[in-house]
Formats: structure tokens, C-alpha cells, sequence
């Protein structure tokens, strides 16, 4: 009856993603990251912008050297696929949700025998506040993520099956991590030591699968930059213009280790609250196995970097939550209960739960699938400026006060913001009046004005 149960619950903790995920699908308006990233890749479908050089807009990064352009090239292709939906963002994050979980499940069911608990990490990865934040943003943690899943997954079965070609593998796709958000996706280089302390009777097998790992994305990273120019052009400005500034604390606003520390305990409240809970009712303390210390640590690695870079943001510990849930979900498997129960009220109780949970899956999405969730009267102002009026390009004085405007305007009707001179100027709704403009229109529930050039008499 146990099995019965664990698999109710694993239909259970898609029934949980399936009401947190899927009501915000057919929606607008996104974190403004989001919104750019996905302006970028709808470009790139587009033939707007090279693989190497993408384009944001014409006036702001025409040529995008913030990020690497491989999420953007894999997101495009769901353009191609799907046409330019504003659905397609989210379901491009929702998809590697997914595929995120299928990893999980593989490290799971690698490490621990009873694979049919898969459930326990995945339900607490999928109620941690910065996984559904990341997906519901289209974030590039999420592609970040479910990259760096996969290599370790990769290594871990490499290592234990002494299949080396899945080390092989596991450098492309570590070399694909990179191309995503650069040396953040560094840290599964600390598996297979990892895996040599903890795991001695592996050890011979993992330093030849490190060392097959580290040559194949050796191999990819020499050839593009000795073969391919526009790689050698966008790694030099990449690495000039965002990563050594953002070494150097040049870029963005110095956040506090305690704040970020601070945030981090908010991702971890849940699952120690269950440990305790659990530690409680069993009369005793877990004790730790090794493959719960190889996650913990695994996860340590993960989340250190960001400690002490100079900007700090809670979506950055995103990658880390995925290690942090399986290191906490072996320690909970270890104990028979409540794992073991045999309640057959139990598996109705369960069962309906989850009908109940996709019913109110469906509903929601159908609801708020009518109109935008956020942001809906600046998105309503820009559709109205460039439908009504057929604008392509607007001024405003200051891009930094239109920041997220910007990638609102661009992304859903490309329309352009620029400090440059033009036939049209925007203004928040209690900025001073322009000299030489007169006012075409109001939104007042956006607090946008819309000046036109006055045409001298």
C-alpha cells in the first residue's frame, strides 16, 4: 500500500506545480528580465541580431554582451515552433521546469533505492519561493538550472556505470551551462572530488570521469574561440564589459552578505521546518548519510560564489535549491515514517486532492488567461501607442526612469524608447510639461503622457 500512496503523492507534487505554474501561462508582463531576455530570443527568431552579437533594441544593446546568447538561441527556437505568443515565454521556463524535475528524479533515483519518493525533493523544489519566481519570470536560472542538473547527473552516472562517454556528455552540456550565465555554472567541477572523498570506492572512476569532462568542454571552448571570430569577439566583450566590472563591483548596487544569507534562510525555511517536524515526531535526530552530505555540499558550492560577489539578488541562489531539496529529502527517507504508511483512506484522500488541485489548475488558467496579471495598464498604453498611433520609436529623457517600460514596449509590440530626438516624447504623468510639445494623449491609469512635436505656425 505504501507504493500506492507514493505514487498518489507523486501525482500529488505535479498536481501542486500544475496550480502554481499554469494559471500565469496566458498571461503578460514579466519580471523585466524576463522581458528582455525573451526580447532578445524573438530577435534572434527573427534574424534581428547574429547568434554571437544579439540585439536587445537598436538604441539600448544593439549588440548584447550582458549575458552568453545560448538560452536566447534555444528560447528563439520555440519561436520558430510556436509563433511570437507572449504564452511561448513561459512555456519555454516551464518546459525546462520539467526538464529540471526529470533530473532531479535520475540524481534521486541514482543515490537513494526507494527512486519511487522522487516526490519528496521535487515537491520541495517546486514550493521554494525563488523556483516558481525564476519560471514564472523567465529568468535564466531556469535554463542555468536544468543545464547544470544534467551535468551532474551526467557525471554521477558516468562515474558509477564507468561509462565515460556520459563525462563526455557531461562537458558539453557544461560548456552549454557557461554559454547560458558564464562562471556561475562553474561549480559542478566540485562533484567528482566530491565524489572521490565521499564515495572511495569510486574513486578511480571519477578522477578519469573529470578528467574526460574537462577536456570535451576544453575542446568545444578552444575550437569556437580559435575557429570562430564572432565567439572571440563576444567572449573579449563579455568579459570586458560585464564580468570583470561585475568582479570588480562596478556594476549594480552592493547588497549585504547578511541580507543574502538572510534571504537564503527564507528558501530554506520549509524543508527544515520538516526536518524538525519530523525529527520531532520521531523521538530522534536524522543522522546524516553520505549521499545527503554530498548534496549539502554540492549545494554549499553553489550557493558560496554570490556570497561575495558585490551584487547580490535572491534569484541567484536559484541553481543551489535543487541540491538543497535532495540533500534534505534523503534525510527524510531515511526514517519509515510517514513514508511507510498502509492507509487505504489515505490513497482517496490523496487521489481527490490531486482532482481538486488540476481542477483549480484549469480554472485559474482559463480565468486569468483573459487579460494581463501585471502591469496591465502599461502594457495596455504601449499596445495603444503603437496599434492606434503606428509608432515604432518614442523619446524619452531618461531611459533609467523607463527601464522597465522599455522591455515592456519591445518585447510585446516592439516599440523602441530612446533618448535620441524624435517626433513623439513620453513623460511620467507628473513630470513638468515639455517645451515644444503638445500633449496627444493621457494614459492616467499607466501615468504616461504622450507628447507630439508642436508644428510651429
Amino acid at each position: 500500500m505504501s507504493h500506492i500512496i507514493n505514487y498518489r503523492l507523486n501525482q500529488f507534487s505535479w498536481a501542486v506545480a500544475a496550480v502554481l505554474l499554469l494559471p500565469l501561462l496566458f498571461t503578460q508582463g514579466m519580471f523585466f528580465d524576463g522581458l528582455t531576455f525573451a526580447a532578445i530570443a524573438r530577435n534572434l527568431n527573427e534574424g534581428v541580431g547574429q547568434f554571437w552579437s544579439p540585439q536587445y533594441t537598436p538604441f539600448v544593446h544593439p549588440e548584447y554582451y550582458e549575458h552568453p546568447p545560448f538560452s536566447f538561441a534555444i528560447h528563439s527556437i520555440y519561436y520558430r515552433l510556436f509563433g511570437d505568443q507572449p504564452w511561448v515565454d513561459r512555456f519555454y521556463a516551464y518546459t525546462l521546469y520539467g526538464l529540471s524535475i526529470l533530473m532531479i528524479r535520475r540524481i534521486w533515483a541514482l543515490l537513494i533505492p526507494s527512486g519511487h519518493r522522487g516526490w519528496i525533493p521535487q515537491l520541495l523544489w517546486t514550493l521554494t519561493p525563488t523556483v516558481l519566481w525564476v519560471h514564472q519570470n523567465n529568468l535564466l536560472e531556469a535554463p542555468l538550472n536544468a543545464a547544470t542538473l544534467a551535468v551532474v547527473w551526467l557525471l554521477i552516472e558516468g562515474t558509477w556505470k564507468k561509462n565515460y562517454l556520459w563525462s563526455a556528455l557531461a562537458g558539453v552540456l557544461f560548456f552549454l551551462a557557461l554559454g547560458i550565465k558564464g562562471p556561475v555554472a562553474l561549480f559542478p567541477l566540485m562533484v567528482l572530488p566530491l565524489v572521490a572523498v565521499l564515495f572511495k570506492e569510486y574513486r578511480s572512476n571519477a578522477l578519469i570521469s573529470l578528467v574526460v569532462m574537462v577536456l570535451s568542454s576544453s575542446v568545444l571552448f578552444s575550437f569556437f574561440y580559435t575557429y570562430e571570430p564572432d565567439f572571440a569577439k563576444f567572449f573579449e566583450g563579455y568579459l570586458n564589459q560585464q564580468l570583470l566590472p561585475s568582479l570588480r563591483g562596478l556594476r549594480g548596487t552592493e547588497s549585504s552578505v547578511l541580507l543574502s544569507l538572510g534571504e537564503l534562510a527564507k528558501q530554506l525555511a520549509l524543508p527544515v521546518l520538516v526536518l524538525i517536524l519530523l525529527a520531532w515526531r520521531r523521538g530522534n535526530s536524522y543522522p546524516l548519510r553520505r549521499e545527503s552530505i554530498f548534496m549539502f555540499f554540492i549545494a554549499i558550492c553553489a550557493t558560496l560564489p554570490f556570497l561575495f560577489l558585490h551584487r547580490q539578488e535572491h534569484y541567484y541562489f536559484m541553481p543551489s535549491m535543487a541540491f538543497w531539496m535532495l540533500a534534505f529529502g534523503m534525510l527524510y527517507e531515511q526514517a519509515p515514517w510517514p513514508w511507510g504508511i498502509n492507509r487505504k483512506r489515505w490513497v482517496k484522500y490523496i487521489s481527490l486532492t490531486n482532482l481538486g488541485l488540476w481542477s483549480i489548475a484549469i480554472i485559474l488558467t482559463l480565468y486569468f488567461s483573459k487579460s494581463p496579471s501585471r502591469d496591465k495598464h502599461t502594457i495596455k498604453a504601449y499596445r495603444s501607442m503603437a496599434n492606434d498611433l503606428d509608432l515604432q520609436v518614442i523619446q524619452v529623457y531618461d531611459l533609467n526612469d523607463f527601464w522597465k517600460d522599455n522591455a515592456i514596449a519591445s518585447r510585446y509590440h516592439k516599440l523602441y524608447l530612446t533618448e535620441k530626438e524624435q517626433p513623439y516624447l513620453l513623460t511620467r504623468l507628473d513630470d513638468p510639461v515639455p517645451n515644444g510639445f503638445a500633449v496627444e494623449t493621457v494614459f492616467e491609469k499607466a501615468e504616461l503622457v504622450l507628447y507630439k512635436k508642436a508644428t510651429p505656425e
